[in-house]
């Protein structure tokens, strides 16, 4: 399953500015089809957001992750449960998984 840092609901809303203080997570399927958005209710706390917001998709089932960048707290969370992370800006979350399953991000964990 692929998790989508965004900054609103639904599969249309563009990749976030920043991964642990995203609005929402948009969660897709192993083939891209959309499931739910989530609240991100790690977003307002005072550290650790990203570490918080990888818990929080994994526990979704999420085993891929895109957002515009990590943090070094989010990436080692990310090893160590096993996911992977990839970069995209400037997309709705729908183009970024798209883009992701054709190979077209930049792997960053």
């Amino acid at each position: 399953m692929y998790a989508v840092a965004a900054q609103g609901k639904g599969s249309e809303a563009l990749v976030a500015d920043r991964f642990g203080r995203a609005a929402y997570f948009a969660i897709f399927d192993e083939n891209g089809v959309y499931l739910k958005s989530l609240r991100n209710d790690t977003s307002s706390v005072a550290h650790g957001a990203g570490a918080q917001a990888v818990a929080m998709v994994a526990s979704e089932g999420a085993k891929i992750v895109i957002g515009p960048q990590f943090g070094p707290n989010a990436e080692s969370a990310m090893r160590a449960g096993g996911m992977t992370a990839f970069s995209a800006s400037g997309v709705s979350a729908s183009e970024a998984v798209r883009l992701c399953i054709a190979g077209e991000l930049k792997r960053s964990v």
